[in-house]
């Protein structure tokens, strides 16, 4: 029986529960490989999405088992995310043959259509394997399966500062505001998944409450690892 070639892709990782849970989608679907993990990050060694270090990301790649690549600019703008999302996927088309990129969104079409323009613009396609799920049974999934998330950062105008610094728990979920998205996706909160069923050991991390870093209406808890100092 002749053994079908997978379809190399790259994979969008911000080190959350929704990029996470999607690379374990994709890690078994027959029709793709996946070749790198992609971030954004500033030249400081800030991961853009999440606000975290960008060494708690290399360590969430390494316990999955795959690359990460690192597209770096001074500072996050979308001029310098055009740029080198366009420039990375010209990058892995040379030297694997990719042509489309993997995003976790799940259902903001205008996000959708922005970045199905950009990248059909320069040839390339948007996979989003999971689009339009349902995020209240998506995210009581990734507990039930046993993913371990740290919220690191809130919306303080629409969650308090006790949502913060906590691990994603099934009584967590239902304590949330009824106008908050279960899976925050419209940015109310974000995680870092330390844990789970793809990765080979789990990453020890601290949550320190002494740290509360605030960014307009955004506050981030302080995340290092264990025996580091200084990572926020």
């Amino acid at each position: 029986m002749e053994e079908s070639i997978l379809e190399n892709i790259v994979v969008a990782f911000s080190s959350g529960k929704d990029s996470v849970f999607l690379v374990k989608q994709l890690l078994k679907d027959p029709r793709y490989k996946i070749i790198s993990l992609v971030t954004t990050c500033t030249n400081n060694g800030n991961v853009t999405s999440h606000h975290i270090d960008e060494q708690l990301v290399e360590k969430q790649a390494e316990a999955i088992g795959l690359p990460l690549y690192k597209i770096k600019m001074s500072d996050f703008t979308t001029e310098n995310f055009e740029d080198g999302l366009i420039s990375t996927m010209v990058y892995f088309n040379k030297h694997f043959g990719v042509t489309k990129i993997a995003y976790g969104d799940l259902f903001l079409e205008e996000v959708k259509t922005y970045k199905e323009k950009l990248l059909a613009k320069y040839g390339f396609e948007l996979l989003l394997p999971l689009w339009g799920r349902n995020t209240e049974t998506l995210a009581r999934q990734l507990v039930e399966e046993g993913w371990k998330a740290a919220v690191i950062s809130i919306d303080s105008t629409k969650l308090s500062s006790e949502f913060l610094g906590k691990n994603l728990t099934k009584e967590w979920l239902e304590a949330l505001p009824p106008d908050v998205d279960p899976c925050g996706e419209y940015g109310e909160y974000h995680t870092f998944v330390y844990d789970g069923p793809i990765f080979q050991y789990p990453i020890p991390i601290e949550i320190d409450f002494q740290i509360i870093n605030e960014r307009d209406r955004w506050k981030f808890v302080g995340i290092k690892l264990k025996g580091e100092e200084g990572m926020s």
